[in-house]
């Protein structure tokens, strides 16, 4: 038995054209003018109109597809005013300061951008263009409750580093306020939930399914930790990018060795119980890995991994 439509096979097609072009389209404004205002904004609102797009054309209306494409809608266009607020606020966005001169790096960004929204989505683009209607079970409820976790803690502890930076007093100091606190990059860790959560929404769906084609998208969580975890997410936050603290006295990288001692990269923790667990399992459990240490320009090591 299969749960997906034939006929709508083309909407995955479709859907990663039309990323495609809108990403592309924006590209070419950002490029032309020269300005940040629009790039993760073109991203965050990708999401929102592949989800309402592939949810109209297919007419499923069910309360399964209805709630993961509200989850899409309502995370993303959050993140969309908030980093576009940020931005403006800013006066612009100093990863792109390199970038926005030169077009094959710039595109690279965009290029990038696209199969970050297509992936992510997939979930709920997939679970849009199925017709079964199963009643809704435990599953789902995990599901949606991972994903209002993952919402919450993205979303406050966004707002706790905005304020935190936004006061000139906290320059040079580490933001060990609220979530912070018990993580490095809470806002990593309920992006991540946030993933997790819309995936588990459809295994009803494409448990149905013999051939069960919907556990692909399982590409979505996983590609979310990947870049999170391995490239642009924490590796850009910290590594090199942390000579701020070791350049500028030994009271200020005494204090962010004393927070990242005690301090998960990722996930909530106690801080009393992560200082003293084994490095092992730090790396193991807690995703601790060597890329993420500051190498200043005189030291000869190479960090290639975990």
């Amino acid at each position: 038995m299969s749960v997906f439509e034939p006929e709508n096979d083309h909407f995955l097609l479709s859907g990663f054209l039309g990323t495609t072009v809108l990403q592309l389209s924006c590209f070419a404004i950002a490029y032309s003018c020269k300005f940040d205002l629009i790039t993760d904004f073109a991203g965050s609102t990708n999401f929102v109109i592949l989800a309402i797009v592939s949810l109209c054309v297919s007419g499923h209306y069910h309360p399964r597809q209805i709630v993961l494409t509200s989850m899409i809608c309502v995370s993303r266009m959050e993140l969309a005013l908030f980093l576009f607020y940020r931005v403006i606020k800013r006066k612009g966005d100093a990863r792109f300061d390199e970038r926005r001169e030169k077009f094959w790096v710039f595109l690279g960004f965009w290029v990038f951008q696209i199969f970050w929204v297509y992936l992510c989505t997939m979930p709920v683009f997939w679970a849009n263009t199925v017709a079964a209607n199963p009643d809704l079970t435990w599953v789902d409820f995990v599901g949606w409750v991972m994903w209002t976790f993952g919402f919450g803690i993205q979303v406050i502890s966004d707002f706790q580093k905005f304020a935190f930076r936004n006061n000139p007093d906290n320059k040079m100091k580490v933001c060990d306020r609220g979530l912070w606190k018990y993580s490095r990059h809470p806002n990593y860790y309920g992006e991540m939930l946030i993933w997790w959560g819309i995936f588990v929404s459809t295994i009803p769906l494409w448990i149905l399914d013999d051939e069960h084609s919907g556990f692909a998208t399982i590409l979505s969580p996983i590609f979310t930790m990947t870049i999170l975890l391995f490239l642009s997410g924490i590796p850009e936050a910290e590594g090199s990018n942390l000579k701020r603290y070791y350049t500028n006295g030994e009271d200020v990288k005494n204090e962010y060795e004393g927070y990242r001692n005690q301090t998960a990269p990722v996930i909530l923790f106690p801080n009393f119980l992560y200082k003293v667990l084994p490095q092992w399992i730090q790396c193991c459990c807690c995703c601790e890995y060597q890329r993420y240490k500051y190498q200043s320009s005189g030291e000869t090591a190479k960090l290639t991994g975990v």
